[in-house]
C-alpha cells in the first residue's frame, strides 16, 4: 500500500498519511497533499515537456508526482525524474523556487537548467509517451488549448516570472 504525506498551509510536514487514491479522505482545512514538479531548460530557452501515456489521460505536463509520506519534496522530485526519464540529477543542480496553494494540493516547484540530450533517457512508458524540447510560446499554446495539465501550465507560468526576476 502506498501513502501520501499530507502537509500544512506553511509547506510542513503535519506526521499525517492517507493511502494513496483513497477518496474517501477528508483533509481538513489546513491539510493538503502535496507534489513536486519540476521543468528543466536547456541552454535554448526551450522546455522538456513530456506526454503522458494513454493509461495516464495523454495530456501535457512536466516531470513530478505525488510527495510519498516520509519523502522530502526535493527527494521527491528526484525520484520522479529518475523515475520518468531515466536521469539522475543532483540536488545540487535543482533550484528550488517555493510552493504554491493550488485549491487542495500544495505544489513543490523546482527549475534546473540543463542541457539533457533526450537520446540519453529512458522513459517509463506506463506514464509518459514521449518527450520533447518545446519553446516558451509552444507551451503556451498547449496551456491556451487545454491540453496541458492545469496545474503544470500554472507552475510553467510562476517559472517564467521567477526567471524574470
Amino acid at each position: 500500500m502506498e501513502y501520501l504525506g499530507i502537509y500544512d498551509n506553511e509547506g510542513k510536514p503535519t506526521g499525517r498519511k492517507v493511502v494513496r487514491g483513497d477518496k474517501n479522505v477528508i483533509l481538513n482545512e489546513n491539510e493538503h497533499i502535496a507534489v513536486s514538479i519540476i521543468f528543466i531548460e536547456n541552454d535554448q530557452e526551450e522546455f522538456l515537456i513530456q506526454k503522458a501515456s494513454k493509461e495516464k489521460g495523454s495530456y501535457f505536463s512536466s516531470t513530478g508526482g505525488h510527495i510519498d509520506f516520509g519523502e522530502t519534496p526535493l527527494s521527491t522530485i528526484k525520484r520522479e525524474v529518475e523515475e520518468e526519464l531515466g536521469i539522475i540529477v543532483e540536488e545540487k543542480e535543482i533550484r528550488p523556487c517555493g510552493f504554491f496553494n493550488n485549491e487542495k494540493s500544495l505544489i513543490f516547484l523546482y527549475y534546473l537548467k540543463k542541457n539533457i540530450n533526450i537520446e540519453d533517457m529512458n522513459l517509463q512508458t506506463e506514464e509518459v509517451d514521449y518527450v520533447k524540447y518545446m519553446s516558451i510560446d509552444e507551451i503556451k499554446k498547449l496551456i491556451e488549448e487545454e491540453k496541458m495539465l492545469k496545474s503544470h501550465g500554472l507552475m510553467f507560468k510562476e517559472i517564467l516570472k521567477i526567471k524574470t526576476n
